[in-house]
């Protein structure tokens, strides 16, 4: 998930801009013997540590990088903590001389580095400290304290957000006295957005009273992700009429209908999760994000899962709330088995604690929910062009799924249909694979695409496609040079898309955009790319001036597919940046191992289509890769690949298996193998070898003995050659003279030029 920066500090000493920086290591300690000391410090905290920063600050201020370099690190590898670090820039009131030796130093290469962690460990100190519930406790009792402990108290409580939440609702629904829960009501209100999640868990535990007060705290900060608690609350016969009304006040207030159900509110805030709205996420640059429990009792516990995948909890908690009522619910059920599959995805190597250890693998619950659900769940992959979501969906339809339910949904084409067109190659040769294996006894809208598709993931394997675009040709000539060189297939470098378009069907899809434009060409080349339904979701590299790297950056933060760069890099910088985004994108490409298991797969369903003759697909359609395949593989897999050529009633794949059976001499085994192949082609469809082949086929069946000899022979009798060919060979087995009976060996040959099924 693509997250901007977010910066939390308010005072001076955090006003640098944020930056990521590397972290060099070094033991050195600083002495004083090479310059002016620094300032001693002399007070009833001395420390070592404060003595570091104190040094940090004045060597940085005399311009003696090395001693300020050293001193910065021995600080930064002590055993201080950041809230204490925070806390010792405070208590020393160092905020203005830090500030200005950090801004400074942070432009200074020889210590840029330390400049930066130390202000990244500051800022975080700052943001751990406003969190520590003691604090939040000091800072609450200070609200009825003077005006100016009020107004840091408010400012700090607004720093720590939702942390405060749970004791200043505390304040407010226990027997503090009316001053303080008056004040925690208003603390509450402006905090505002990041208050509405834990209060709306806390909501239908708390007493009645203080119901009441949260449901008008919910209807001032005036975030509509509250309505769904809301209605249920108002909804809630069980509850006084006063709290109903309340409830339903504030609901209205916020924008709420009284036709809508609560059922329709929760899918909603669902979908809204699943979109990734930054608006529903406390902290969206932290590593981790809130998932808020609420006992009986009406405390508040905060449960930390992964920003990656706080959104996808959060759906489900919201697809579990509908199923809770209406467990049938088949949209609930859908964004439920979506959100857990994405959850899974994202999370990595995180730990999401919400996800209790009685919990299966998310492909459990999807096949346990069907083939209707696992459509639904394809169907938001397709329109989401969510590659590895798609996978999932198909992977449990091919368990669960089978008949016009895997390509028909109610009178129309199927999600799985749909997919047949999805930008990622293994998604349409996912969908293309589980429609051939269902062996279909009617065509039906789509499945045109099946046959090519399996016959593309025979040829193209592992190749890797990429596009240039740009505007100088010798950027053109350049740029698809170095992805050449990396192992790409290279479309014909364009000036635009529009020129582009032409070539997109010579491959199976584009595995990278390169692009090197004008920004005012930048936009419609871009749509172009996303509108094409070949290549909508493929990643794409921009390369720019560094002065205009960071104002494309923000035109497509939504875009986690676009990545953008300096031009000028050198090329392993290029190819990180190119691996990058077609990882963020794709995942990893396709590897030679999964092009040959994609291929062998490919081969067992074609096999069986033609096996089957199914009339839903035209197998002709696979000659030419199978043709291919028999140069391409070894093995099974080429025998496979044969096995199916047999069964097609063209020429071209007639005499395919007859090359081999003539011509591999070799490997006898082969020979024998596809010659009994050829004959099966013959008894099925009849001759259609060209007249050389039957000429070296009658060598073969002269010269050759045993099994071979046999092979060759059934082989020209199943392609009905003329039996007159058999005589020659009666007479040289027997020894006799092959002019008796005024035959000619050579009448029995048909001329080189004709075809043998003439």
């Amino acid at each position: 998930m693509s997250i901007p920066t977010r910066r939390f500090y308010t005072t001076s000493l955090f006003l640098l801009p944020a930056v990521a920086l590397p972290v060099f290591v070094t033991s050195s300690v600083p002495t004083t013997a090479l310059a002016a000391p620094a300032p001693q410090v002399q007070t009833s905290r001395d420390s070592q540590e404060a003595q570091w920063l104190e040094d940090f600050i004045h060597y940085v201020l005399i311009a003696r990088l090395d001693l300020a370099h050293g001193s910065a690190q021995a600080l930064l590898d002590s055993e201080i903590n950041d809230a204490d670090l925070y806390t010792l820039v405070e208590d020393r009131d160092l905020d203005d001389r830090l500030s200005n030796a950090l801004s400074r130093a942070l432009r200074m290469p020889e210590v840029e580095d330390v400049a930066g962690e130390l202000q990244i460990r500051l800022r975080k100190g700052r943001i751990d400290l406003a969190r520590d519930p003691d604090e939040i406790e000091k800072h609450i009792n200070n609200l009825v304290g003077s005006a100016r402990a009020q107004l840091l108290a408010q400012e700090a409580l607004r720093s720590a957000g939702e942390y405060a939440v749970p004791q200043l609702l505390e304040q407010i629904a226990g027997t503090a006295k009316r001053s303080m829960k008056s004040a925690c009501v208003s603390m509450l209100t402006s905090i505002g957005r990041q208050s509405v999640t834990p209060l709306c868990t806390a909501l239908p535990n708390l007493d009645s009273v203080t119901q009441e007060t949260v449901c008008k705290i919910l209807s001032d900060i005036g975030y509509s992700h509250a309505m769904p608690s809301l209605l249920e609350l108002a909804l809630n016969e069980r509850k006084d009429q006063q709290v109903r009304d309340a409830a339903m006040s504030a609901y209205s207030k916020l924008g709420g209908t009284p036709n809508a159900t609560t059922t329709e509110l929760w899918l909603a805030l669902g979908e809204r999760y699943w979109s990734e709205a930054e608006s529903l996420i406390a902290w969206p640059s932290e590593a981790t994000n809130n998932i808020w429990m609420s006992s009986r009792s009406g405390d508040l516990l905060p449960q930390p899962v992964p920003t990656d995948v706080f959104s996808e909890v959060m759906a489900m908690r919201c697809a579990e709330n509908v199923l809770t009522a209406t467990s049938d619910n088949a949209s609930a059920l859908s964004l439920w088995v979506a959100s857990n599959f994405r959850r899974a995805d994202q999370l990595l190597d995180g730990v999401d604690a919400t996800y209790g250890t009685d919990m299966r693998e998310p492909m459990f619950y999807a096949v346990n929910t069907g083939p209707g659900i696992a459509q639904r769940v394809l169907g938001r992959a397709v329109g989401d062009l969510n590659a590895p979501l798609a996978r999932h969906a198909i992977a449990s339809l091919n368990s669960t799924a089978g008949g016009a339910n895997l390509w028909l949904s109610g009178d129309e084409p199927s999600p799985l249909v749909a997919a047949l067109d999805f930008p990622d190659r293994r998604v349409r040769y996912d969908a293309a694979l589980a429609l051939g294996a269902a062996l279909p006894a009617n065509r039906f809208a789509g499945g045109d695409r099946v046959v090519p598709l399996l016959g593309s993931c025979i040829s193209v394997g592992a190749e890797r496609f990429a596009a240039v675009i740009a505007d100088d040709d010798e950027d053109r000539r350049a740029l698809a040079q170095s992805l050449r060189v990396r192992g790409f297939t290279v479309l014909p470098p364009r000036a635009s898309f529009e020129e582009l378009r032409q070539d997109l069907t010579s491959a199976a899809g584009v595995d990278l955009f390169l692009l090197k434009i004008r920004r005012n060409e930048l936009q419609a080349t871009t749509n172009g790319i996303r509108n094409h339904p070949l290549v909508a979701a493929s990643p794409i590299l921009v390369l720019t001036s560094i002065a205009e790297v960071e104002g494309i950056r923000a035109d497509y933060e939504d875009d986690a597919a676009v990545s953008v760069a300096r031009s000028g890099v050198n090329d392993s910088q290029l190819a990180a940046a190119e691996d990058s985004v077609i990882r963020r994108t794709l995942g990893e490409l396709l590897s030679d191992d999964e092009a040959e298991q994609y291929a062998g797969r490919a081969l067992s369903v074609l096999r069986d289509i033609a096996v089957k003759n199914s009339r839903a697909f035209d197998i002709a359609r696979a000659e030419g890769p199978l043709v291919g395949a028999l140069d391409r593989f070894s093995g099974n897999l080429r025998l496979t690949a044969a096995e199916t050529l047999s069964w097609i009633n063209t020429p071209g794949a007639q005499q395919a298996l007859m090359d081999v059976a003539l011509y591999e001499t070799d490997e006898e085994l082969i020979q024998i193998a596809f010659l009994g192949l050829v004959s099966d082609s013959a008894r099925r469809f009849g001759a259609f070898v060209s007249q050389s082949q039957a000429a070296d086929l009658l060598d073969l069946v002269r010269t050759s003995d045993g099994i071979l000899g046999t092979a060759s022979a059934r082989a020209h009798g199943a392609l009905n050659l003329p039996p007159s060919n058999t005589v020659p060979l009666i007479f040289e087995h027997r020894g006799l003279d092959g002019n008796t009976g005024g035959s000619n060996t050579q009448t029995s040959r048909l001329d080189g030029n004709q075809d043998a099924s003439g």
